[in-house]
């Protein structure tokens, strides 16, 4: 699955994300809508330019647009996802088949961007889809769930299309939780790194 997902995910590649993120607790209530274009070289996120970015109706300043590319360019350690079918991360977690195209993958790392779940993969090692609790949650957060869908989006080339993170938790004497998801959409293949940046 890991040389599968290598082939898979080389050369550079742009698409567009819609994310929108719902939290409430007691009266509290925040909605954010966000779009952005950006580019993956070889399955990673080289560079992002925000579209669009409200925050309960209303436009985001210049700085928190700057948090949100920077927080996708350059994440801070143990923040972004390490994917457990992706060799570079092999050595972070322990493995377990769990039937016909599941396997269970486990980490003690403590940090949001290792967790416990699942993975599931068609009959030539692509991965489909994958769940997982994070190990470290969001504050206020007490029980956290993330799921991705994957897909070929270009000739021999998968990538995630659709994220749904969901979270309960509390904030104050009041119960809360929080949805985000996230579409991936218009995947294009460039021949070279300053093309696509130059179409972003």
């Amino acid at each position: 699955m890991a040389q599968r997902f290598t082939q898979t995910s080389r050369g550079i590649v742009s698409f567009r994300l819609h994310r929108v993120l719902d939290v409430h607790a007691g009266f509290s209530r925040r909605h954010e809508d966000i779009v952005l274009t950006g580019v993956y070289q070889n399955g990673r996120v080289a560079r992002v330019r925000v579209i669009n970015y409200t925050i309960d109706g209303r436009p985001a300043d210049v700085q928190q647009q700057a948090a949100l590319a920077q927080a996708y360019q350059s994440p801070k350690p143990g923040e972004a996802f390490a994917l457990p079918f992706d060799a570079r991360n092999a050595k972070d977690y322990s493995y377990q088949e769990q039937g016909p195209g599941t396997i269970a993958f486990a980490s003690t790392l403590h940090d949001a961007g290792h967790g416990n779940g699942t993975f599931t993969y068609d009959a030539t090692y692509n991965v489909l889809a994958y769940t997982y609790q994070p190990n470290v949650l969001p504050p206020h957060a007490t029980w956290g769930e993330i799921a991705d869908r994957r897909a070929e989006v270009l000739p021999n080339y998968w990538a995630v299309i659709q994220e749904t993170q969901n979270y309960k938790g509390s904030y104050g004497p009041f119960a809360g939780a929080a949805t985000e998801e996230v579409d991936y959409t218009d995947f294009r293949r460039f021949s070279n790194l300053r093309s696509a940046l130059a179409a972003l």
